[in-house]
């Protein structure tokens, strides 16, 4: 009985390792969350939904808090069948530096600037941050599979 109840717990603490997610799959899972805190000052900026300055810092806030992550699953060798990455991320590791270090510069200065209240300064450090977005994934990312 002792052995099996083993065996089972043996078991049980294996599956999550074994159905553990891929690091491409991580990090399309923590670029879409910094997409799910991005979109809705997009609304906003794009006159969709109404601009509240209070409620808009928040969501900056949130934005700042996750905008790195992602950046913290491209090991080596993690191009997959469904990944996007493209080779250059390894094979031109500095020019992928400085396109993180630009979106999170981009993304630190949208933060700031949402606390002024000025809705026109925040349209442009909206449009930095997509800006930057736009500039990795033509450089950095690979069309659809």
């Amino acid at each position: 009985m002792k052995q099996t109840v083993t065996a089972l717990l043996l078991a049980a603490l294996a599956i999550p390792a074994a159905m553990a997610d891929s690091p491409a799959e991580v990090r399309t899972q923590s670029f879409k969350k910094v997409l799910r805190a991005f979109e809705p000052m997009g609304m906003v900026v794009r006159e969709r939904d109404p601009y509240n300055k209070a409620k808009f810092i928040v969501m900056a806030d949130s934005l700042k808090q996750i905008a790195g992550e992602p950046f913290n699953h491209f090991p080596a060798g993690s191009i997959d069948a469904k990944s996007r990455a493209k080779p250059e991320i390894w094979s031109q590791p500095a020019k992928f530096q400085a396109a993180r270090d630009t979106f999170l510069k981009a993304v630190s200065d949208l933060d700031s600037t949402a606390r002024n209240g000025d809705l026109a300064s925040i349209k442009k450090s909206y449009g930095v941050v997509a800006q930057s977005c736009k500039a990795c994934h033509d450089s950095f990312r690979g069309p659809e599979k």
